[in-house]
């Protein structure tokens, strides 16, 4: 499994080296982004548009800055690159998998009652 990830970040690497502003385009949406924006769903169920896109940007700096100085902190982890994107992705894949599973229960206890 650990070889897999190593083969994929070994291609992905160097193609976002050479593509700086993709590189970085990808790591604003990434950072500033996509973590709050997914917690949002989980916190904030009744927001518009406008707000959960405020409520993201400051979500997501707070939840990626102390997640991974937390791990470092008490893990040790090394703070890097490669360590970055692997929190940041699993701080927000938790949410979103939080969030289809709650709405996965509510259609079956939704179409139970139903019937």
């Amino acid at each position: 499994m650990l070889e897999n990830l190593k083969e994929i970040f070994d291609f992905a690497l160097p193609v976002f080296e050479r593509l700086p502003y993709l590189r970085a385009i990808l790591g604003i949406i990434l950072v500033f982004f996509l973590p709050g924006f997914a917690w949002t769903l989980i916190f904030f169920r009744r927001i518009n548009i406008i707000e959960r896109l405020a409520l993201s940007l400051g979500l997501s700096i707070a939840v990626v800055t102390l997640s991974i100085l937390t791990l470092n902190r008490i893990l040790g982890m090394r703070v890097n690159g490669v360590n970055a994107v692997l929190v940041i992705i699993i701080i927000t894949v938790i949410p979103v998998a939080i969030y289809y599973l709650s709405r996965f229960i509510r259609r079956r206890r939704q179409s139970a009652d139903s019937s």
